[in-house]
Order: C-alpha cells, then structure tokens, then sequence
C-alpha cells in the first residue's frame, strides 16, 4: 500500500484532519477574492488610464510654444523612434458648464456651476466652415451628464480665462451642444471630463500652440517604459526638450501616487490574509501531534514490521500535504465562487443596497481578474506550508521508541 493511499484511508477516518483542511479553505478562498478583485481594479485602472491618456505623453516646452506648425515637428520627432504606433494632439483646457441662459452663469463665482477639463481631441467629424451657425459639439461624461440633469441635444456655456502675459487674465465664453454621453469605465472620469473639437478651444484659450500635450500609443507587446528615454533624448536632439523638463511620462507616472497607494494597499493586504492562511495551515501541528500521540500504537506496528523512521516521518508528511492539498482545492474553487458572484453577493451583505459605491471606488461595477500566476503562487506558498508544518508532528512519530510506542498506554 502506497503511503498517500494509507494516508488517505487515514484522513477518512479523522474528523480533525477534515475540519483543519476547511479551515485552510477559508483563508484561501478569502485570499483568492482578495487577489481576484485587487488584480481586476489594478488591470481596469490601467486600462482606462491608457486609453485615455494613451502609452505615454509628451508635454512641450512653453518657451519652445511658437505657432501650429509645432505639431508637425513633434510628430516627425517622435515617429522617428522604433515603437512608436500613433501620435495624437491635445489641447487642454478648464472651464465652468452651465446650461445655456442660466442667470448663474453671470457670477463665474456660482455653486451652480460645475467645473470640468475640456480636452480637445481631433476625433471629430466637425468643421466650423460647414456651418457658421452651428455649435461646436461636446461629448459629456455619463456620471457628469447625469450630475448636471443634461441630455443629448441641449446646450451648455462654457465660462474660462483668457491668459495675457503682464495682464489680469478675462473672461470668455463659448456654447457647445451636447451630443452624446460617455462612460469610460472609471467614475472620476466620467464626472470631470468633456471632451470637444480641439479646434473649437482655440478661440477661448487664445493660446499660439494649438496643444497642450501629445498621446503616443506604442505597438503591441512593447513596454512604454522602454520608450521614455528613447523618446525624451530624441526631442532634447532635435531642441524639442530639455534635460531639466521631463517632457515624456509615461502612464505609471500620469497615475500618480494613486496607483502606488493601490500597489501597495494589494502587497499589505495579501501579506494580513496570508497570515491567516498560515494561521490555518498552522493547526496541522497540533492535529497531527493529537493524532501520532492517539495513534502510536500503529507507529510500533509498523516499525515492527521494518517501517524505517524515514518511512514513517514521510507517512505523517503524506498526510500533512493531502490535507492541504484539499483545503487549497476546496478554496479555489470557493473563492472562484465568490469571485463570481460578487454583485450578488454585495447586494446580500447591503441589504439591497451597494456596498462599493462607484464615487469611492472608481469603477461602476466590481472588476475581477483571476490571475494564473497568482493563483498558482498562492496553492504553491499553501502547500509548502502545510509540508513543513508536518514535519514537526512527524519527527516527533519517528523517534518514538518501538517497544515504547506498542506496551504505553
């Protein structure tokens, strides 16, 4: 008989060893979820920080800020690096919404005004010389469409500031007309977002650089950190940049601290809830030591019949690793149920109601990613706990005398 076979005929028989694989279960399965939803808010966040801020962005010297045909010259610099896919031009700008006629969009002061970053994207089939009359047209984020009680076809004012170097900054106005809502997956950006012809801005910036900043996007399968040094040399060798402008940041740097809060919120809380799991793991020693001193017995029996310690300290190891191997296998598939029925289950915890609110946490929905490698390191860093805990009650079955074990009651 195999010693996992005798193991196993072994386990059956122990409600202790059963009871010590669920408690491995549990601190696995909530480690799993852990991961699971840390991992998917961290993919989606990169995700939505990337398609709208693109790979990498290049801000340009404002003493370098001279006339439109600046773009082309950034543009012909930065395709000249191996990697690069696309070049896109921004031109950013802030400014107070309010519908169209209200009185308080006489007082720049109001509170019923809402303040948004209008960014100027050439993403749309609009011309100002099709028809003089029309309006400009403006894609409003869903979370601030609904704030501001708007829909398409209505019309919103936008009140800025004009800059005049060595002069107090005046004001302006421009009407855009809604054309749609967009919702890009991240509650902060649908709430403080427009997005306009970059063409329509000009007149209310009164800016001579027709952008503010460049978003490149990198070919498939290239890191845009391998680009950023690339790139920055390439602008400061055609005059575009200087050493002591950090003309290129890449999306990691656009996050901000945010996004290192989040890392490292992941790191703490995997390191408490593996705890845990150690924790569970750690009650193998004491159920296995309950069981070498029930059982000792069988330990004389089978040195009698020429079990080596060896044999017996791998029997008891056997037996230590079956039942993490099922704790972390009833787990998995415990923590892929959850994960899979999170928004059921938040409704049930609230009574209804959402727990994760998408102004706190972000997103609109709970985002998951089951991560292979992950998971794999957590079943592995389990199962290797679960063997060297073993080890101490096996150790101790294997230098317990033979003639001891079998006449000792």
């Amino acid at each position: 008989m195999s010693l996992i076979h005798y193991a196993w005929s072994f386990a059956r028989r122990r409600a202790l060893l059963a009871l010590s694989a669920v408690a491995i279960a549990l601190g696995v399965a909530v480690l799993f979820t852990v991961l699971a939803v840390l991992n998917g808010f961290l993919a989606q966040f990169e995700g939505t920080m990337r398609d709208f801020s693109g790979d990498l962005t290049v801000r340009p010297l404002p003493s370098a800020w001279g006339g439109s045909q600046e773009i082309e010259t950034y543009f012909d610099s930065i395709h000249s690096v191996q990697g690069v896919a696309t070049v896109e031009a921004r031109l950013n700008w802030f400014g107070l919404v309010g519908r169209r006629g209200s009185r308080a969009l006489s007082d720049p002061r109001s509170s019923d005004l809402n303040g948004l970053l209008l960014v100027g994207i050439d993403d749309f089939d609009w011309k100002p010389q099709d028809d003089p009359n029309a309006l400009p047209p403006l894609r409003l984020g869903h979370a601030a469409a609904t704030r501001m009680g708007v829909s398409p076809g209505d019309t919103l004012e936008v009140i800025s500031f004009q800059p005049r170097p060595g002069r107090a900054p005046i004001p302006a106005r421009l009407s855009f007309s809604v054309v749609e809502s967009f919702s890009s997956g991240q509650h902060d950006q649908d709430l403080d977002r427009a997005l306009v012809p970059r063409s329509s801005l000009l007149p209310l910036t009164q800016l001579k650089t027709p952008f503010t900043e460049l978003v490149i996007r990198v070919n498939d399968g290239i890191d845009p950190e391998s680009l950023q040094t690339s790139i920055q040399e390439q602008l400061e060798q055609d005059g575009l940049a200087r050493p002591s402008w950090p003309s290129v940041q890449t999306w990691r740097d656009n996050a901000g601290n945010f996004l290192r809060a989040v890392e490292n919120q992941r790191g703490m809380l995997v390191m408490m809830f593996f705890f845990i799991v150690l924790v569970a793991a750690y009650q193998l020693v004491a159920t296995l030591t309950l069981t070498v001193t029930e059982k000792r017995r069988d330990i004389g029996v089978l040195g009698a019949l020429g079990a080596t310690p060896g044999r017996i300290i791998r029997f008891w190891v056997s037996l230590g690793t079956l039942v993490s191997f099922f704790g972390v296998s009833l787990g998995l598939g415990l923590g892929y149920l959850l994960t899979s029925n999170l928004k059921s289950i938040e409704l049930i915890l609230g009574g209804g109601e959402k727990i994760f609110l998408p102004e706190i946490y972000q997103f609109e929905e709970i985002p998951v990613l089951i991560d292979t490698y992950s998971v794999a390191l957590l079943a592995g860093a389990t199962l290797a706990a679960g063997l060297v805990f073993s080890l101490i009650p096996a150790w101790r079955a294997a230098r317990r005398p033979i003639l001891q074990a079998m006449i000792r009651r």
